[in-house]
Formats: C-alpha cells, sequence, structure tokens
C-alpha cells in the first residue's frame, strides 16, 4: 500500500513539476511597410544592419509596388535595392497607398479626398495620394481591381503573389476586406487603436477621426480574428516604431504578456527606419529577456 502511495505522491509531484516548468509561447510578427516613396540608402543600410544583429527575426515586407511605375525607373534595380535587406525566411505581401501613379496605371479614377490629413497634397509631386483614404475614397469595385492590379505588379517584378496586406495608413474596412477575399488574401493587417498614433496626431487630426470611425473597437490587446472563412485579421497591436519608442514597446510587450494574450504585431517604415528602427532594435534584447523570465519562449513568425 506504501509502494502505491509513493508512487502516486512521486507521479503527482512530476506532474506539478512538469506544469511549472512548461513554457507558454508568444508570437511576435515584424512588419515592414514599404511607401513606395523612396528607396534611400541610409534606410536600405539601417535595415541591413539591423538583419545583421537579429538574423533569427524573419521580416514579413508590406511592398507597395508604385515603386516600379515612377517615371524613368530602372525595375531590376528597384527589385534589388528592395531584395538587400531579405533574408532566405522572410515574406513578401502587398501595402497600398492610394498614389495617384498606381490608382491611375490600374485603370481606376483618382480621388483626392477623402484624406488622412487636412492638408491638401501637391500633385506635382509622384506621393499624390498618399494620404487619401482607400475605405472611403473608392468602391469595392474599384479596391478590387487595384488590389488585383497591384498584386500583378508585384509578380511581373519577380515577387510571389502575395497573400499578406496592410492599407495604407490602416484605412480598410468592409468595401477593402471584401476586395481582398475577392483576390484571395490569407493575413491582414490593417485593424489598428487609433490611440497609438496619439504621439503624432491630435485626437481632432482627420487620421484619428478616420480610424477611430473604421475600427471603433480596437486596443492594444487586441488578438487575430477570422474575417471571412480564408481572410485573418492580425490587429496590429503595437503600432510601428515611428509612433513609439522603446518604453513604449516593452509596455505594451509586458501587457500582453501579463494579460496572457499570445500575438504581437510591430514594426517600423522602410522610408523612415534610419529615424525610427532604433527604438525596436534597443526594445528587442529587453523583450527577450522579460519573456525568459516570465517562462514564454517567444516565435518570430514568418
Amino acid at each position: 500500500m506504501r509502494s502505491l502511495l509513493d508512487t502516486w505522491l512521486l507521479f503527482v509531484v512530476l506532474l506539478i513539476s512538469g506544469t511549472a516548468m512548461a513554457t507558454d509561447s508568444m508570437q511576435l510578427w515584424v512588419t515592414v511597410d514599404w511607401e513606395g516613396l523612396s528607396l534611400e540608402e541610409d534606410n536600405l543600410q539601417t535595415m541591413r544592419s539591423f538583419r545583421e544583429k537579429f538574423p533569427y527575426i524573419p521580416l514579413l515586407h508590406l511592398i507597395n509596388p508604385a515603386y516600379f511605375i515612377q517615371p524613368g525607373v530602372n525595375r531590376a534595380q528597384i527589385g534589388s535595392h528592395i531584395r538587400s535587406t531579405f533574408l532566405p525566411h522572410d515574406t513578401v505581401g502587398l501595402h497600398v497607398h492610394a498614389m495617384r501613379s498606381l490608382v491611375e496605371h490600374c485603370g481606376i479614377t483618382f480621388q483626392a479626398r477623402p484624406s488622412i490629413t487636412d492638408t491638401p497634397e501637391d500633385c506635382a509631386q509622384a506621393s499624390c495620394g498618399y494620404t487619401v483614404s482607400l475605405e472611403y475614397a473608392y468602391s469595392q469595385q474599384e479596391l478590387t481591381k487595384l488590389v488585383a492590379c497591384s498584386s500583378e505588379l508585384m509578380v511581373t517584378n519577380g515577387f510571389q503573389r502575395p497573400r499578406h496586406f496592410r492599407a495604407g495608413a490602416w484605412q480598410s474596412g468592409p468595401k477593402l476586406q471584401a476586395a481582398l477575399e475577392a483576390n484571395r488574401f490569407k493575413w491582414d493587417s490593417s485593424n489598428i487603436d487609433a490611440n497609438l498614433l496619439a504621439g503624432r496626431w491630435h485626437q481632432d487630426s482627420s487620421m484619428i477621426r478616420l480610424l477611430k470611425a473604421l475600427h471603433p473597437h480596437s486596443t492594444p490587446l487586441e488578438q487575430p480574428y477570422a474575417l471571412s472563412i480564408e481572410l485573418m485579421e492580425y490587429p496590429d497591436n503595437a503600432a510601428l516604431a515611428d509612433y513609439t519608442n522603446t518604453k513604449e514597446l516593452l509596455q505594451l510587450f509586458e501587457q500582453l504578456l501579463n494579460a496572457h494574450k499570445p500575438v504581437m504585431v510591430l514594426g517600423f517604415h522602410q522610408e523612415s527606419a534610419a529615424d525610427y528602427l532604433f527604438h525596436l532594435e534597443r526594445a528587442i534584447p529587453h523583450m527577450e529577456k522579460l519573456a525568459r523570465q516570465k517562462n514564454v519562449r517567444i516565435e518570430w513568425m514568418h
């Protein structure tokens, strides 16, 4: 009898110990928004240096193909510049800002409003249309055509057909969602809590007002959910490095850890990597240390 009791007690101790030693996991997606505006060497070199420091972290490159249709560009050279920042375990997706050049290239009538800013754009510049809200400015049919055309531009310039997406300025709603479904996208990250941008945008700005209308219930704790049978939404629940700093990234990470939320989406813009990527670069070692302290394993996703 005592032998059976001892065996049972040993089993209980092992079970408890095993539970205590079990490691939870947290998925981190690091995204890069390629805006389609410029490919400056200082930004590209900053990205390459980041890759050398963290070669184990995959990046999800969300690329606006407007780079390839700027007047007089060498498309092969543009592609080479972009790929110079890649590692083999990276993924390429689509990012669309409704620049006039891209919209008209795709056979759609350009709309100048509504915009995320309160200042009219200079349409003598290649970036004209960059601030226009996709969801509010265009019909579902036009958005479906724009997404299809943009995807094809990626393919014709040597990239795989994208299945991941983020709307420019997170300007996504039911019409753009339907356009993504029609184009067989699997992953979207256009949902964001507007309050995460409050450090750069006033509460009464068009950017904040439009985002609050599009994503009224979003919070930094929001987790992935199904938009449809095939399309998943991965909310950008940690924004991008332009809108945060190292301390705020760590606070967001700790909030998610303490709330046992398993997914964090964060990232940066290629066009401003030289100015802001260091926020993320400095945060990563502290995030990894905090995860170890809490016995949580980080999975860098691709």
